[in-house]
């Protein structure tokens, strides 16, 4: 008796894994955190989207505050020159949507925003305000960006990036223009200020 209540108890426990493993989003509670190739520190609590459509020659995380229609945070970290930044899985790489390690801060945004348009199937894309900084310790840049998804809804993005040894590292906080981007950009800014390349 005391055996088959073990077993069902260690059953259980298997399913339970196994239903967590294969769950949409897990919580990222406001702590010190590992995120694709980055150590961040966030404010407020996120949801890490776990089943990803898109690829890329570098670790990808993605984070929503209010669910991913709304607003998110995306994590790139270090995309080798001559791959793209990222692309949708399954898709063949097209030659002229790679990075180089050569490119400039502003074809880095030329590059990204052509990125976005195509993953979005839209030419609405605008990327201003490119200007030089700090991020993750290096000298980077950032960057804004309106652009326009499927669903057509305007939307406002906010990125920072910086190439490290060939490599670009790239953190892009976006949301509705008309309300979400607004509401979690303090948080995704923090994230951002606080980021460092590995542990």
């Amino acid at each position: 008796m005391q055996t088959r209540k073990i077993f069902r108890l260690i059953a259980v426990t298997l399913l339970l894994g196994v239903a967590a493993a294969c769950a949409p989003y897990s919580l990222v509670p406001p702590a010190k955190t590992e995120v694709a190739g980055f150590t961040v520190e966030n404010d407020i609590a996120w949801n890490k989207i776990n089943q990803l459509r898109l690829e890329s020659s570098a670790p990808v995380g993605y984070w929503t505050a209010d669910g991913p229609a709304l607003n998110g945070i995306l994590f790139i970290g270090g995309v080798r020159s001559g791959e793209p930044i990222l692309k949708l899985s399954g898709t063949e790489k097209d030659a002229t949507f790679v990075f180089r390690d050569s490119m400039t801060p502003v074809e880095v945004v030329e590059l990204w925003e052509a990125t976005l348009a195509k993953l979005y199937s839209t030419s609405l894309a605008d990327a201003k305000n490119i200007q030089p900084g700090r991020f993750a310790g290096l000298d980077g840049f950032s960057f804004d960006l309106d652009y326009v998804t499927k669903d057509e809804v305007d939307r406002r993005g906010r990125g920072h990036a910086a190439v490290k040894d060939g490599r670009l590292y790239l953190i892009f906080y976006s949301g509705t223009r008309l309300h979400h981007y607004g509401l979690r950009l303090p948080a995704a800014e923090r994230i951002a200020q606080t980021a460092k390349i590995g542990s």
